[in-house]
């Protein structure tokens, strides 16, 4: 069995089993991996905290049958506290990694993105009015760096129209900043 360590950001997660979680990375070398954090719910995991949303985090995993790979090992390297209990920062957190999981494809190294994520978790903090602006250009980016949308020409429809239209689904998170509003 193939097992590797890579640093990467959690996007996505959700309950899989009785106590297990099923974890969305965004990682650094290996793209958007999706893997099994075993008994992750139980009252006395260790690692519970460590994988909660927007976390960077240093992990170790062992690669699975299918597509998804087991989580064995994790540690913590930035949790962006200081905007987690400002709502509206935590919304555009979302909004951000739900456009990055809908665009990116399975174990597809894209470091530019990695930086994009990164970058925007720890710019959110200092954000004031701009934070439309300041997520759209994030987004924006992230097409850019994908080959969604050339360099050279300027962005001018609605952004959320146009990534709904490449994935052929809505978008559940900007419904969520609609309702902060």
């Amino acid at each position: 069995m193939y097992s590797y360590t890579d640093e990467g950001i959690v996007i996505k997660r959700s309950n899989i089993g009785e106590a297990g979680k099923l974890i969305t990375i965004f990682s650094k070398t290996h793209g958007k991996i999706t893997a099994i954090a075993k008994g992750l719910r139980k009252p006395t995991s260790k690692r519970a905290g460590l994988l909660e949303l927007f976390n960077l985090v240093k992990f170790h995993a062992v690669q699975g049958r299918g597509e998804i790979d087991t989580i064995t090992e994790v540690i913590l390297i930035e949790s962006y506290s200081s905007w987690r209990k400002h709502l509206g920062r935590v919304t555009l957190a979302y909004q951000l990694a739900e456009v990055i999981d809908k665009l990116t494809p399975d174990h597809q190294p894209h470091p530019e993105i990695f930086e994009i994520l990164s970058d925007s978790l720890s710019h959110i903090s200092l954000l004031k009015n701009d934070w439309k602006l300041s997520l759209e250009s994030w987004i924006l980016n992230i097409l850019i760096e994908l080959g969604y949308w050339p360099k050279a020409k300027q962005f001018t429809g609605n952004i959320w129209k146009y990534v709904e239209s490449i994935v052929n689904r809505p978008l559940h998170s900007p419904k969520l900043l609609n309702k902060l509003k």
